[in-house]
């Protein structure tokens, strides 16, 4: 369904259930198969296999069979990739069964060429045949789903593999857990060739940790007058369980604020906090405000926590809830604390476009300083707020519809000039993307700088600096680039110096961006900059 390469599991919906009809209930032990191809993957792997008696056979036909009612017993096999011979795979006891149901799990994808189909050669049954006297048959071990908080009652399955009937005279338990252990039924006699079990429960009160403990069936069989099946099976340690968000999220919009931490105890035993501090660079913004000493075993408790960003740069809080308890397996656990402090823009007074004066660009240049709360959210994280016509700038097509926007590069390349009213500090350019689904976002661009004096026409007059930066594809976040110098200037040119054009198709026929804004520098002025630090010898 999938078609090649696939894996026909994975694919193909639902269970891959083969349902085979006995035509009565007959003594089964074993499952017999020879496999699809020894050189294709397509073959069945691992499966189960379960059982329905005639009596619950339902209706005519096959698919409304009772499987697993009344024979608990579901073994699972691998199956080897061979054509040939026969395998064959024992149930460890007998089942009197009419109907079994064949289960694939897997088949042979990714370990043979194939495995987008399901197949299968042959299937059969040995005919079971009793052995002289009663023969008892039971699994020697049997793993065990216990519950933590209420009594667990289970079946171990026991089957009669002789021609008389077998009788079971007396049970019991050894073994570490032994007394948490009891039999609340057995199936007794079991005729020849026929199956039964022991009704045992479980009772976890005090218990915790690994559980083990060895039933011990005494019956009539003279070969063995007492079987014994290990049962094994875990419970939650006997000892407290922190649980703990996977984070703390900060509403991020500027003012202080207190949020609840639910702390768990999901152990057995009284959860005791010992430490609950706020670390990292921005720890200083944050106060626990109150938090529990102990909390119950099954129980919650809540940690407040206030946060007040004043002073706090913008950008993402660095900061994390860390708590200290006496949980054995995580005696120190860190939750980050997710969220962010607005950041400060300066006002673009204006934007020109060499293209737009050209006539060649398609979505204004002046809906790239739209700023905050019109272009992008003026909380962080400062998200786009839109894309297409009304929020973004991009020129014509100048090859047609077709092609790289770049090669050639058109008469006049596009460079946009930001004048930013008056020289100040800038450190860093935000940049937000064109388009998710579309290559025609620039990918890499430059930037130049000119100061009041120089003038919008002097870049790189008084100051050299000219760096580069590659943005991502996406609209959405806010990309932060940060200079590796300072600069003191009033007009930056930008120009974009290539697009995604082949690397996420379609488009790349022209080039655009989402928004551009240039962060303030906290505590810098407009009145002086810093030309040169000279340092004197002694």
């Amino acid at each position: 369904p999938g078609g090649f390469p696939s894996d026909y599991i994975t694919v193909n919906p639902g269970s891959e259930d083969i349902l085979v009809d006995l035509g009565m209930d007959v003594p089964l032990s074993e499952i017999s198969l020879w496999g699809y191809a020894a050189d294709n993957g397509n073959g069945i792997r691992e499966f189960t296999v379960d059982f329905a008696t005639d009596a619950e056979g339902g209706e005519a036909g096959l698919g409304d069979e009772a499987y697993g009612a009344s024979i608990a017993l579901k073994p699972g096999f691998t199956a080897l990739n061979d054509d040939s011979n026969r395998q064959t795979f024992a149930f460890g006891q007998v089942v009197v069964a009419r109907y079994v149901r064949i289960t694939a799990i897997t088949n042979y994808f990714g370990i043979v060429i194939g495995g987008d189909r399901l197949g299968l050669g042959e299937v059969a049954f040995e005919v079971t045949t009793a052995t002289v006297g009663p023969d008892i048959r039971v699994t020697a071990d049997q793993a065990l789903a216990l519950a933590a908080d209420v009594p667990t009652a289970f079946t171990v399955p026991v089957s009669n593999a002789g021609d008389a009937d077998l009788v079971i005279s007396g049970t019991s338990f050894t073994g570490a857990n032994a007394g948490a252990f009891g039999v609340t039924g057995v199936t007794s006699p079991i005729g020849a060739l026929g199956s039964g079990s022991v009704a045992v429960t479980f009772n976890p009160a005090g218990l915790g940790g690994p559980i083990s403990a060895t039933l011990h069936i005494q019956s009539n069989d003279a070969d063995t007058p007492e079987a014994t099946v290990m049962l094994t099976g875990t419970l939650p340690a006997l000892e407290p369980d922190i649980s703990v968000p996977a984070q703390v999220t900060l509403a991020s919009d500027g003012m202080p604020e207190t949020v609840d931490v639910v702390v768990s105890n999901v152990g057995q035993q009284a959860l005791n906090l010992s430490g609950v501090v706020v670390t990292g660079a921005n720890a200083g913004a944050f106060l626990v405000v109150t938090q529990p000493v102990s909390i119950v075993a099954g129980g919650m408790g809540t940690i407040q926590v206030s946060f007040d960003p004043a002073g706090l740069p913008g950008g993402a809080v660095d900061a994390t809830l860390q708590i200290t308890s006496n949980d054995p397996d995580s005696p120190l656990v860190n939750i980050p604390i997710v969220g962010g402090v607005a950041a400060e823009f300066y006002p673009i007074v204006s934007v020109t476009s060499a293209t737009e004066g050209a006539g060649a660009d398609f979505f204004p240049a002046v809906n790239l300083i739209q700023g905050p709360g019109v272009g992008f959210g003026s909380g962080w994280p400062h998200n786009a707020l839109g894309e297409g016509q009304a929020f973004a700038w991009v020129t014509n097509a100048p090859n047609g519809g077709a092609g790289d926007y770049f090669s050639p590069l058109p008469t006049p390349s596009p460079v946009m000039v930001f004048d930013l009213g008056q020289d100040v500090a800038l450190a860093e350019v935000s940049f937000w993307g064109y388009a998710n689904t579309n290559a025609n976002g620039a990918n890499l661009f430059s930037l130049r700088f000119a100061t009041s004096s120089d003038g919008p026409a002097g870049f790189g007059t008084s100051i050299p600096y000219n760096p580069t930066f590659a943005p991502t594809q996406p609209i959405e976040p806010r990309q932060s680039f940060l200079f590796d110098q300072p600069a003191f200037a009033r007009y930056v040119e930008w120009v974009p110096l290539d697009n995604f054009f082949g690397i996420n198709p379609p488009g790349g026929d022209r080039v655009g961006a989402g928004e551009i804004a240039f962060e303030v520098v906290p505590g810098a002025g407009g009145g002086f900059r810093i030309v040169e630090i000279v340092r004197n010898s002694p």
